[in-house]
């Protein structure tokens, strides 16, 4: 037997020239879907293997982001480690894809650090499904109720950690001191007595403490970057930093629950005095108990919705408040405006009401001046495609990880001189407020997802600031300079500053 047997030299040559046509039309074919697919997928730069475009992002990923879209346009696509991640920049484009398109962009992608604290069961970090728009709508209710301008029980906290913020301030006697501290506490104080009531020495409570040293770990493991997020393999490399940051959300769980359950003794239907409170009438309301309702909702994840009122409007407000006394103490005629302002139309030695932001436009003006040009989450909190969709004729695919770039908004050309700081943009010729600018305000997102504790920040930000313009002058130390660059973790805010107050 031979192994070759020999054939007609024409065959060979019609099998070669069969093999070269499949081979160029399979090139042609493989060139035309690459064209194609270019075509429908937002473009993009170049990144490396495993870890993406991270490495190129720098420090200053804002910066980043306004660069790649003058070269790819208001949608482009990035990759950060194992995620496929688009970004979508300008004004009108976020605009109009957050107002017509809000649906396709309104799961959150399964992050591990949210799998680790929520089972994507949370309110702020979910599907978007049944259960998530029940879970929103019995959240919102609660904060209207509890939240509420007419709930004198929430304006006294209000009003308490105000005074106790001024008296900590003059406290320093015209001396340059750093308020982050002091700021950072007022803001989770308001944000607890928000979820659990009002307490006589609260900054004494063991309960509250241990919020906020949870609040601070969980502050330091972000800052040194969470890249368990994008890098989940990373947990078999490090695993002691893995495992702290599991064993600090299995303490911080343990610890609120047992708060909770003690807190939970004290509860009558017919007197809600806390959001705690306003959870447990929702769940004798819809019937929702340990046992996961048609939905998938239970009474569990209903109570740890106070973990995310308390999480995201402390870091936010906290952040918008250290840049508004940065601002109020570089630009002192504008703090000199708003307090004339309270002074004419409210009373030197009046107590505040919330009801009264309605009276201040230049005060609300220049609040909403702050937000814009330094907002707490400029790049908002990551959506995730529910399916496929176009945007600007560029494909999305479902699964996709979409930051909508806030900033690009409030930064747009569309304000004229956007980096300037000039409160008076917002209001017309009779000094009222005009609703387009204020609108193009994106602090708390829109569409969908947008903040639902909006309406308890806007009354805690302006109190506290009101209260302390009210009765303190704001400057700056001699010889200082102020660097209006922010630092990005898990909020924007302020490098470290100080500042100099004065009674007025």
């Amino acid at each position: 037997m031979t192994l070759f047997t020999r054939t007609n030299p024409e065959t060979n040559q019609s099998i070669f020239d069969f093999v070269v046509l499949l081979t160029i039309l399979s090139i042609v074919f493989f060139i035309i879907h690459l064209i194609l697919e270019w075509r429908q997928k937002p473009p993009g730069p170049w990144g490396l293997p495993v870890v993406g475009h991270l490495p190129f992002l720098g420090s200053k990923p804002l910066d980043k982001f306004k660069q790649y879209q003058k070269e790819y346009g208001d949608v482009f696509c990035l990759r950060f480690g194992m995620w496929p991640t688009v970004v979508i920049r300008g004004r009108d484009t976020v605009k109009s894809t957050l107002a017509h398109q809000s649906d396709h962009f309104a799961s959150r992608p399964p992050f591990f650090s949210v799998k680790s604290v929520s089972d994507m069961k949370g309110l702020t970090f979910s599907e978007f499904d049944e259960r998530y728009l029940l879970h929103r709508k019995i959240a919102s209710s609660v904060i209207r109720e509890i939240g509420s301008y007419s709930k004198s029980e929430l304006e006294d906290v209000f009003r308490d950690e105000s005074n106790i913020l001024v008296s900590s301030f003059l406290a320093n006697e015209g001396k340059p001191f750093n308020p982050r501290y002091l700021v950072y506490i007022a803001a989770g104080s308001i944000m607890y007595q928000f979820c659990y009531g009002k307490g006589e020495n609260i900054r004494d409570d063991p309960a509250f403490l241990k919020v906020m040293k949870d609040q601070e770990i969980f502050q330091e493991f972000f800052a040194m970057g969470n890249y368990f997020d994008v890098f989940p393999w990373l947990q078999y490399i490090m695993p002691n930093q893995f495992n702290k940051f599991l064993e600090t959300i299995k303490n911080a769980r343990c610890a609120r629950k047992e708060d909770k359950d003690d807190i939970i003794k004290t509860f009558y239907p017919n007197n809600p005095r806390h959001a705690l409170d306003g959870i447990r009438n929702a769940c004798l309301k819809y019937n929702i108990t340990d046992v996961p309702n048609e939905m998938g909702l239970t009474k569990a994840q209903l109570i740890d919705t106070l973990d995310d009122f308390f999480t995201a409007g402390f870091e936010t407000i906290s952040s918008t408040l250290r840049w508004a006394l940065m601002y109020f103490a570089e630009y002192e005629d504008i703090q000199l405006k708003v307090q004339r302002e309270i002074e004419e139309r409210i009373g030197r030695n009046k107590v505040l009401s919330v009801k009264d932001r309605h009276d201040l436009p230049y005060t609300e003006a220049t609040i909403l001046e702050i937000m814009r040009v330094a907002p707490a989450v400029p790049m908002g909190l990551p959506h995730q495609a529910t399916n496929d969709v176009f945007v600007k004729g560029n494909l999305i695919e479902k699964g996709t990880v979409v930051f909508f770039n806030l900033i690009s908004v409030m930064h747009d050309e569309y304000w004229g001189n956007p980096h300037e700081f000039q409160p008076g943009r917002f209001l017309d010729d009779k000094g009222n407020l005009m609703k387009q600018k204020v609108d193009n305000v994106l602090s708390f997102s829109a569409g969908r997802r947008n903040c639902v504790g909006k309406m308890i920040a806007q009354a805690e930000i302006f109190y506290l600031l009101a209260t302390v313009l009210q009765n303190c002058k704001i400057c700056k130390p001699e010889d200082t300079s102020y660097d209006f660059e922010g630092l990005y973790e898990l909020s924007y805010y302020p490098k470290e500053y100080e500042l100099c107050v004065h009674p007025r």
